[in-house]
Parts: structure tokens; sequence; C-alpha cells
């Protein structure tokens, strides 16, 4: 009922080569009746002579039929030179291969900016191109078999030219400068008031300026320092070792050390006596016409700044011909925003330099507006050929880390 199972070395050898055969035989017979290019296909896959690869651009691998459609891309675009160059297989090979990592530099910029050609607007295309075609042919005077194609055939014809994911990226690529990187930025009718109010704003303020250099001279004329004082100082670095020594290894006298030590009591001092009357002069924003008050303790005067406009408080001159660098201070603009004018709020110190700036804010003036200037085409050119280059530099740059690396069987170099 059931077959014994080979005992002998024979018998299994013998069953062996019979078993090779049938499976030969049946791989023959399957090829034979397959078509043309399903033949072609299997034995390009079984032998590895089509591979489904054409090789990688920075370790991503290049499908075939993506290379393909970019090596068409680069017949085309060569026949205009004539129609060697656009057979010549090396320099097709070359151009797709370029194509294909431009391509894939811009798709990953596209990527990283959340900007991609939607396949409904390529089929859109696609679907008008047919069209088109169908329209030119149905109007000539003689119908050939070409000229009968329907619409249906005429897009089924075109949509199959190239793989959908090909067109995706090569669109993106294409319309990402243009139609993206390019766009001018339109603002609403409030932005444009607000910047035109903003250009309009005028300021007026009043000043203290408080210099270091002015008070320590004007704390030095308060200083002084007696003999006890010095003699106490002397025997104090006497005592500590740091007391200098004449060549013959003894200390220095009390005489010969004395304006040193004047000099460096007096400089200590004065940085005290600074310090405690910068205090005095900071409690004054408090009182009732604080700048006033600031003016008098310090002893400076107050100087005036009229109508100013915003963008040019980087540099501010005074009444009194003295500039001031008030727009590098982040806690004036915090005060400027919150409506300090009418209110005869001091706000201070800003640091400019050496100085110590106090300022009260006057007033809040708008010019009238003006109309709007015309737009300035040549302007707007260079601005657009200023962010072509920039685009074109950050494709540059990556392109020195996108390596390619081409399939054997494809490349002729």
């Amino acid at each position: 009922m059931f077959e014994d199972e080979p005992s002998t070395l024979k018998e299994k050898i013998y069953r062996t080569i019979i078993a090779l055969f049938l499976f030969i035989l049946v791989g023959t017979l399957i090829i034979t009746f397959l078509p043309g290019d399903a033949e072609q296909s299997l034995i390009g896959a079984i032998t590895g002579q089509n591979s489904t690869k054409a090789g990688s651009v920075a370790g991503r691998s290049i499908p075939v039929d993506y290379f393909n459609a970019a090596k068409r891309d680069c017949y085309y675009r060569y026949q205009q030179y004539g129609r060697e160059t656009a057979q010549n297989a090396e320099l097709l090979n070359s151009c797709a291969y370029s194509t294909v990592r431009e391509m894939y530099i811009a798709n990953d910029i596209a990527a990283a900016v959340g900007f991609q050609v939607s396949e409904i607007s390529i089929k859109r295309e696609m679907s008008k191109q047919a069209r088109e075609i169908h329209k030119e042919s149905v109007s000539q005077a003689g119908y050939g078999e070409e000229d009968s194609r329907s619409l249906t055939e005429i897009y089924q014809q075109i949509y199959r030219s190239a793989p959908m994911y090909y067109r995706i990226d090569s669109a993106t690529g294409y319309a990402l400068f243009p139609n993206f990187l390019d766009q001018p930025l339109t603002p609403s009718e409030n932005e444009v008031e607000l910047e035109s109010e903003a250009k309009r704003a005028k300021i007026s303020f009043r000043l203290v300026a408080i210099s270091e250099v002015n008070l320590m001279n004007a704390v030095e004329s308060k200083i002084n320092i007696t003999d006890e004082e010095l003699q106490k100082e002397y025997q104090k670095e006497k005592a500590e070792g740091t007391l200098s020594k004449d060549p013959s290894g003894n200390f220095v006298s009390f005489e010969v050390r004395k304006p040193l030590l004047l000099s460096k009591l007096k400089f200590d001092r004065k940085r005290k006596e600074a310090e405690i009357w910068k205090g005095r002069i900071s409690q004054k924003i408090s009182e009732p016409n604080a700048l006033d008050a600031i003016a008098k303790e310090s002893g400076q005067p107050i100087e005036t700044v009229t109508a100013v406009s915003l963008s040019d408080l980087k540099l501010v001159t005074s009444n009194r011909g003295n500039s001031y660098r008030l727009a590098n201070s982040s806690q004036f603009w915090e005060t400027l925003a919150n409506d300090p004018f009418s209110k005869k709020t001091v706000v201070g110190p800003f640091s400019d330099n050496d100085k110590q700036v106090y300022v009260e804010f006057s007033a809040l003036t708008y010019g009238q507006p003006t109309a709007a200037a015309p737009k300035d085409q040549a302007a707007d050119f260079l601005k657009q050929r200023q962010l072509l280059s920039f685009f074109l530099e950050i494709n540059q740059s990556l392109a020195a880390e996108y390596n390619v690396e081409k399939k054997g069987l494809l490349s002729l170099e």
C-alpha cells in the first residue's frame, strides 16, 4: 500500500537523480510558457542581473524604477543639445545619479520644513496633460492608430511612464524654492497699521547721567586721611610682612612708604564712599519729583531728549550734546512698554559705559500717517536673489555629505 523507503545507497542515489531531473524539466517548461517579459524578469532575478537597486545616496537605496525615471528626464533634457549627447549612456547614468542626489537633498529640506507636493495635485497635472494630448490628436486631420487612443489610454500611458513616488519627490524638489521658500509674507491690515504707528512714534524724556569718574572725584575732595591712620596702616603692613624692603633687607621707613599709603587709603575710601553715595541716589527714585532729587543729590544737571524715534534710541543726543545708548538695556524697553508717560516715572539706572543713567519719560507723540511708498521692485529682486543664493548654498553644503554609490551593472565609469 505504501512505498517502501529506500534502504540501499544505490536506491537513494537513483531517486535523487530522478528528482533532480524532474525539477529541471518542470522548471524549463514553466519558463518556456511564460510571456517574454516575465521570462526575462525571472531569469534576471535568478542570475542577479536585474537588481532592484541602482545604488545608494548617503546610505539610502535608489530603486531601479526611480533611477530609470531620472535617467529618462536626463534623456529629454539632453535632447536639446543633440541626438548624440542624449544617447551617451555614460553621460545619462552620471546625470541620473546627480539628479537623484539633488532630489534626495531637496526632499530632506522639504521634510524639515513640512512641505510636500500632494499626489492629488500631480494626478491633476497628469490629467491636464492627457486632455491636451487627446485634444490635439482629435483636432488633427488624419487619424492613425496612435491618434485614435482614448483619453483613458493616454492617461494610463503617462501614469505608467514613471513611478508615483518619483513624481512626488521630483515635484517637491522643483517646487520647494519657488512655491514655498520664496513666498512673500503679506501682513494683515492691523500689522501694517501697527508698523506704521511704530515708525511714526516719537518719545521725549529727561535724564540724569552719573559718571563713575565724577563721583570718585567729588568724593576725593571730601576725604581727609590723618597721619595716625597712615601710621596704623604702616604698622599693619609691617606686622603682616607685606611691607616692602630696601636693598639692605630692612623695611622701608614710614616717610618713604607714606605717599603710597596715602594713595592706597584714599582709593579704598573713595570706592566705599562712592558706593554709599550711589545707594543714596538710587533711593531718590521713590520720592516725588524723583529726577530733580537725583540731580540735586548727584550734583549732575538734568538733560533732555526731544522727539526721538524708537529706531534712533540706539544712540541719542541730549540738549547738552552728550550721547547715550539706551536701547541696549532690556529694562529700558520693558519700562517703555508699560506706558510710563505723563506719570513722571523715573527708571534706572541704565549702564552706558562708565555712566549710570536715570530716565524720566515725558511724552509719546505720533506724526501724521504718510502714504505708502511704492514697492521697490529692485529691492525685492535683490532679496529674492539673496534667498536663492542661500538656498543653493544649503544644497551645495549638503551635497558633500550625500555620497553616491553606483551599482556596477548601471555604471559605465
